[in-house]
């Protein structure tokens, strides 16, 4: 059986475990599953679930698991990452709603991600909606870097983080006037608007994405 690099989180867990010599009803049980959890996977698994399988089963490369890139066991990872850690923030998503940093969050919120093309990089977290399709599809995981210029790099994307808790990703370009900043969504159907400089509480880079194989 090939290594199942591109297929769903459910194959690469299956593949995971036969090479393992690991049973899926000891799998579900350590991890507390139902014991037929696995056969009647449909999407990948839940947040909490994902952390509880990175503390019992740390030769399993969770970056590997959710995404298909990298190597299934983490010894296997070349040192050429540096030992450079993404922090994945499972609980966070970029859509509009009620923010909370990533500096402020418990450490048990967020998982390691290994990605070498992505070793400048500090945050990543699910992106939800249609707006920057087909860039980014929705359940993409986008991969960040915190931006701290004084100045905006207009025509680049960016996770915007508002003062009044709005979370979302879009193009940044000229406003206006020198006060504001036009938002773009990289799909057509969605509107253009603007915001005001002022109100932006940070801005993350947008690197890149990953597609999870959810079903």
């Amino acid at each position: 059986m090939k290594e199942p690099k591109k297929y769903t989180v459910k194959e690469r867990i299956i593949y995971y475990l036969k090479k393992s010599k690991i049973t899926q009803s000891e799998f579900c049980k350590r991890v507390g599953l139902s014991s037929g959890y696995i056969g009647a996977m449909r999407k990948s698994f839940q947040p909490d679930t994902i952390n509880k399988i990175v503390i019992e089963f740390p030769d399993l490369d969770i970056t590997w698991l959710l995404t298909g890139e990298g190597e299934m066991l983490k010894n296997a990872v070349e040192v050429a990452t540096s030992g450079h850690r993404i922090r994945y923030w499972v609980d966070v998503d970029a859509t509009a709603g009620g923010v909370t940093q990533f500096d402020d969050m418990m450490s048990s919120q967020y998982i390691d991600l290994a990605i070498p093309e992505f070793r400048d990089c500090t945050d990543a977290v699910n992106l939800y909606g249609d707006s920057m399709f087909p860039l980014y599809k929705s359940g993409s995981i986008i991969i960040l870097k915190e931006w701290k210029e004084s100045f905006i790099d207009f025509g680049n994307v960016y996770l915007i983080i508002t003062k009044n808790g709005n979370r979302m990703v879009k193009y940044l370009r000229k406003g206006s006037d020198v006060a504001h900043v036009l938002c773009v969504s990289e799909n057509k159907e969605f509107d253009p608007f603007e915001i005001e400089i002022g109100d932006i509480l940070r801005l993350y880079l947008v690197k890149g994405g990953v597609h999870k194989n959810t079903l």
